[in-house]
């Protein structure tokens, strides 16, 4: 109707402009509206027109990142428009193509991959084409023209026949801008090129493309960021040519987002003159907008100009501009606007009533992804002569697989076109029939790619064939999607295996079946508040031997729920994975973080997910994430906790992993007491009540001594789930020592804890377990049978005194029965009088005297049965930690004056999850607690001074070995090599430019720009450049530095550096301490491997680890953003590297991510030193107070 009163406004004489503000007060979703063009997700478009035909080139947008395949659309009216395929590019990307008609009659096609652009040729605009280049080379690399980044290239013919090209992204930086060149003959090279500042071409960010009017040559190109609202079209203009002068437009922006926020985002145009009019063709973001800018729709608007030519502000419409040829279709579209009805609609801006409305910006989206048919019926009102069915699917780029069925009466159904089996996709598909009928049943019964909503922007039916297509005939080849959910894939629940068991593989009790399998290290079972939990230490996995399913990739929903504890919520803590693939949205990794991007999920890109409020450390928490192919969620114990809308590719693995990344790169670090995951998304009414948070009281109390610390006992907090703590009841306190080879509080009989509390029915314990050290024999009761068995199970097996052995009392029915080491124990004085104490209000002297390592108050009975299970696994841990005795493998040793290492044996007779206590015992300093990792670094030694280390092992069970003996280590200086380059005494650069004062050169200072990169200031050494990199690529950044043979620490202070005052980032300035292996000038060893510890803010990063070996760099990092560690340090020892940060200097932390190996960098002298680079245009500089290198001589 908008386009009929059009015309009748302008046959009435009404302004061009009053068209244009009528026009868009219609809404985005009326009916008949001309934008979008085009039915589906395209980007990037240029409109051209040859002979009496239309075309729409544009990137293949809604897969991710522009992915193709490569396609064009075609249409003789510019409103009904059929798309094809064309046979090149098949690269990864195909991002804003072109295509020009040349002088010699051959068509020539451009596109872009990220930063080069590739050309071909054809003799028709639709191909086939052919590269302009062997080997896959691009015609324009990356900064061809200085201060222009390669990309978006666009040609214009001017009147005299020349063929300019223009091209350019992130031309916001300093000293960029647009490129343009004036192509040869050849159509790939050109005579002669410039650059388009930014200063006069204000704002240029991308999409440069020109036309001309009246003698007017008009620069339009896109400004903002293509992602969201910002994004924008503006002008330059000129009047002298295609390569400028230019003036900056008047009215700019001509095209920006409209005030209700329906035309969002639009940019990157391209202009067709059609008679004396001209009219831009641009995308925007489709409505409703989806996350992170990928659901591009092409659009196009009238331009107008003022007497000057200036172009006006363009008032971007849903309405469109309306036919621009003659009429491709003559035939009314019978389903326009009818009633229509569906299986299920995911809600209301989806409705089933989008799909019979002529409007390429509203689409029916059933209620779910999975493997189900939908449907969609028309009721067309009357009985109609039905010939053509035109269906418009989401995706013009995928296939769907589809029947469709038509009925006079909505009763019995006649089959129409069968394309259950269809693998070939396009826009519109096209069925032909010949019947008379009412209704009209689309049923939609599988996708291409996986998780794909079976959705459809519109579905027309003619009377007539409106299109003349072979297609309409297509073959029923290929297999039919049979993808079914089987909604619980995989169920995990630690209750039902027991406090202490290693766990090398469990069975998956989800529909996937089969076994998860531990890595090479087995995670244990625990009692960690209250609750049986999976310990995983940041070393082990399982993987299952499942296959991942198809119901688990591309955009398929899923649900997955764990409950997990962890004392600490680190930056990065991996749950699950299921996907091999690191590009943007391919990623599905499950976790339980503080990162601000992907603490929840890594799907790499704007995909990732965190928590929006960070869930409480030191508690058990459950995590339920849905995904139903639309929204993400993250629930926190049943509450919604955040929502991102999003679409998802993933990539599957082979298998899915539990416990790591799929690559096991990083691995969990807490404890899990359930796991569940679905392929479909649980509802949130479900979610918010059967995966709430359930407090159990199956084991109210949990008390173990092998988490404690040595020395007097004052309190020891309860880890069973009623929490609290227990506390001495008079003045004296136990201690914590070592016992028969255990970890245990010893109890001297005048010093007992509030016990008593337990044993006057506390929650209702039934049960309680107690891990006791007994020294005197036991005497047995007078029962020979029994008194033969109890010998048989106690620990030495042999005699009872002097051992550990596990107490057991249960009660039943009001009867209490005890156990000793597994056998049912019948009137024994010593083991009541064991108890009564233990339990005792108060001692007098005469209150419990023996040492514990563990006790367990359960809330239930236990059985015969249940009590001989606990003893076997108590049992099989009870052994003691043997090392034969414990011993160096490396002794400590001092590797500068102010730091000492050394490494424990770990040969522990198939023990895991060994921790290790070093002890010095010159003054009897303690490490800082049990350390996980057998080397031991102590920064807190000073010079010239002697120390003695010993040290001890435990496991997870409390079972701890003797001390080794002690090694006396010196720290004396006269050990050490020491060059100090104190910055702050040096009066100019000239021998460090020059290589002298010990060093020996200063690469890339030639490559880095303009001179006095490296000069110094405020006391400081400065390094600074712009266009910089230390990534691989050239130019180099300064780097002033050493080479050094042999083992080695190196330390410096960075003292300022860019935006640090302001706490604003300053680019990608990079500046820091640099390992590097030389890169020989005979070609023989080109590819950079070095490692670096510096500082980079940028993107909340602060401190940041780089490993760069065989062109594969990988970065770790701190996310403290400007409150990073100033002090920075590198330790080489052997072919392991130590990258280390300090906020103070004196105490030095691991870097996530060190130490590394690197046995490519054996046995080779290394550059070492300090570098800056600024990874772009913008000027960066680092600051240096001191530089020292340490060897031992």
């Amino acid at each position: 109707m908008c386009r009929f009163l059009s015309k009748l406004l302008i046959t009435l004489g009404i302004t061009i402009a009053a068209q244009n503000a009528f026009c868009q007060g219609n809404t985005a979703t009326s009916p008949g509206n001309g934008n979008p063009l085009i039915p589906g997700y395209f980007a990037d478009p240029t409109v051209r027109k040859f002979g009496d035909t239309f075309y729409i080139y544009a990137t293949t947008d809604g897969n991710g990142g522009g992915h193709g395949p490569s396609q064009v659309w075609t249409s003789k009216d510019f409103v009904n428009w059929k798309m094809r395929d064309m046979n090149w590019p098949v690269s990864n990307y195909y991002w804003a193509p072109d295509v020009i008609n040349g002088n010699d009659h051959k068509y020539y096609m451009y596109y872009c991959q990220p930063v080069d652009i590739y050309g071909a040729s054809a003799t028709s605009p639709t191909g086939p084409w052919t590269p302009l280049l062997p080997g896959g080379k691009p015609m324009i690399p990356n900064y061809f023209v200085p201060g222009v980044i390669t990309l978006d290239g666009q040609t214009f013919k001017d009147d005299d026949g020349k063929i300019y090209m223009f091209w350019g992204t992130w031309g916001t930086y300093p000293d960029h801008g647009c490129g343009v060149g004036l192509l040869n003959a050849d159509m790939h090279t050109f005579s002669k090129k410039a650059k388009i500042p930014n200063t006069i071409a204000k704002d240029f960010f991308e999409a440069p493309f020109m036309f001309k009017r009246k003698g007017i040559y008009y620069l339009t190109y896109s400004s903002g960021f293509c992602e969201n609202e910002t994004y924008r079209v503006q002008y330059a203009m000129s009047k002298k040519g295609p390569m400028g002068p230019f003036v900056f437009g008047k009215n700019n922006p001509v095209l920006s987002t409209s005030s209700d926020g329906t035309v969002h985002g639009p940019g990157h145009e391209s202009v067709i003159q059609v008679g004396d009019d001209f009219y831009m063709v641009y995308h925007r973001h489709n409505n409703p907008h989806s996350n992170g800018g990928y659901h591009r729709q092409v659009c196009a608007d009238k331009i107008l100009f003022d007497t000057e030519g200036n172009i006006k502000k363009l008032i971007p419409t849903h309405t469109g501009v309306g036919p621009l040829g003659k009429p491709g279709v003559k035939t009314i579209n019978l389903a326009y606007r009818k009633t229509v009805t569906a299986s299920s609609y995911y809600n209301d801006d989806y409705r089933p009533s989008f799909a019979a409305d002529d409007n390429n910006g509203t689409l029916w989206r059933p209620a779910r992804n999975d493997g189900t048919a939908t449907w969609l019926k028309i009721d067309l009102g009357a009985i109609k002569s039905i010939r053509q069915v035109l269906t418009q699917f989401e995706y013009a780029t995928w296939y769907y697989q589809y029947k469709i069925e038509t009925s006079a009466d909505g009763l019995k159904w006649n089959l129409f076109a069968d394309k259950t089996h269809n693998q070939q996709h396009g826009s519109p598909m096209i069925d032909n029939g010949d019947v008379k009928a009412r209704y009209v049943r689309l049923i939609i019964t599988g996708t291409e790619y996986p998780g794909l909503f079976k959705s459809i922007w519109n579905i027309k039916i003619y009377s007539d064939k409106v299109i003349q297509d072979e297609s309409g005939k297509l073959a029923a080849t290929g297999q039919v999607d049979s993808t079914v959910q089987k909604r619980l894939l995989v169920s995990f629940d630690a209750d039902s295996l027991q406090q202490g068991e290693f766990v090398p593989e469990f069975r998956n009790k989800g529909a996937l079946g089969g076994t998860f399998v531990a890595g090479a290290r087995t995670p244990y079972v625990d009692i960690i508040k209250g609750k049986k939990a999976l310990v995983f230490n940041g070393s082990q996995n399982f993987e299952s031997t499942a296959q991942v399913p198809r119901t688990l990739c591309g955009n398929n929903s899923y649900t997955v729920a764990y409950t997990i504890y962890s004392s600490e919520l680190l930056n990065e803590n991996p749950v699950l994975s299921w996907t091999a693939g690191e590009s943007e949205h391919r990623g599905a990794i499950f976790g339980y973080g503080k990162n601000r991007d992907f603490g929840v999920a890594q799907h790499f890109g704007v995909s990732d997910f965190p928590f929006a409020a960070a869930p409480s450390a030191s508690a058990w928490h459950q995590i339920v994430i849905t995904y139903d192919g639309v929204f993400e969620k993250v629930f926190v114990d049943g509450v919604l906790n955040n929502k991102e809308n999003k679409m998802l590719f993933m990539q599957a693995a082979d298998k899915i992993f539990f416990g790591s990344k799929t690559n096991k790169s990083l691995f969990l670090n807490a404890a899990v007491s359930s796991l569940k995951v679905y392929d479909i998304a649980l509802p949130d009414s479900l979610v918010e009540s059967a995966f709430n948070l359930k407090k159990t009281t199956d084991i109210p109390v949990y008390l173990d001594a092998g988490k404690l610390s040595y020395g007097k006992l004052f309190e020891w907090v309860n880890n069973g789930s009623l929490g609290g703590k227990f506390v001495a009841s008079g003045n004296a306190s136990p201690v914590v020592k070592d016992v028969g080879g255990k970890i245990a509080v010893a109890f001297s009989g005048s010093d007992n804890f509030n016990f008593y509390k337990v044993n006057d029915g506390i929650s209702g314990v039934q049960s309680l377990i107690l891990s006791v050290f007994l020294p005197d024999s036991v005497i047995y009761n007078d029962s020979q049978d029994l008194k033969n068995e109890l010998k048989g199970r106690v620990a030495d097996r042999k005699e009872s005194g002097g051992k550990w052995h596990l107490l057991v009392r249960t009660k039943q029915s009001g009867e209490v029965t005890y156990f000793l080491d597994g056998v049912k124990v019948i009137a024994n004085s010593r083991i009541d009088d064991l108890f009564k104490t233990l339990f005792a209000n108060t001692s007098k002297g005469k209150g419990f005297k023996y040492a514990i390592s563990t006790l367990t108050c359960l809330a239930q009975s236990l059985t015969t049965s249940d009590i001989r299970q606990i003893t076997d696994i108590w049992f099989k841990n009870i052994h003691p930690v043997n090392l034969n005795p414990p011993y160096f493998v490396i002794p400590p040793h001092a590797v500068s004056p102010t730091l000492i290492e050394m490494t424990a044996a770990a040969d522990t007779e198939g023990k895991q999850d060994l921790q290790y206590y070093f002890q010095d015992e010159t003054n009897n300093a303690l490490s800082e607690e049990w350390r996980d990792d057998p080397h031991y670094t102590n920064f807190t030694v000073v010079p010239d001074h002697i120390y003695a280390y010993r040290f001890k092992v435990k496991d997870n069970f409390g079972n701890v070995s003797r001390f080794s003996d002690a090694f006396t280590v010196s720290t004396s200086q006269m050990q050490f090599n020491v060059t100090n380059f104190d910055f702050s005494t040096q009066t100019d650069t000239t021998n460090i430019a020059a290589g002298n004062s010990s060093r020996s050169g200063a690469t890339g200072l030639h490559q880095a720009g303009p001179a006095g990169s490296v000069y110094l200031a405020d006391k400081s050494l400065i390094l600074k450049s712009k266009g910089s990199n230390w990534d691989g690529n050239q130019p180099y950044g300064p780097f002033i530095y050493k080479t050094i043979a042999g083992d080695f620490i190196a330390e410096t202070e960075v003292a300022d550096l860019s935006g640090f005052k302001e706490k604003a980032v300053r680019g990608n300035n990079d500046v820091g301490l640099m390992v590097r292996k030389a890169v020989t000038s005979d070609g023989k060893n080109t590819q950079e491997a070095l490692l670096q510890n510096s500082l980079f803010p940028a993107w909340n990063c602060g401190n940041l680890f780089t490993n760069l070996q065989s062109g594969q760099r990988i970065q770790t990092n701190t996310q403290s953003g400007w409150n990073f560690n100033r002090y920075l340090q590198i330790q080489r020892s052997g072919n392991t590297f130590y990258i280390r940060s300090s906020a103070d200097g004196r105490i030095w932390r691991d870097m996530p991510g060190s130490p590394v190996s690197r046995t490519d960098l054996d046995t080779l002298s290394l550059q070492v030193g300090l570098f800056q680079s600024s990874y772009g245009p913008q000027e960066g500089f680092g600051s240096f107070k001191s530089f020292k290198i340490i060897q031992k001589k």
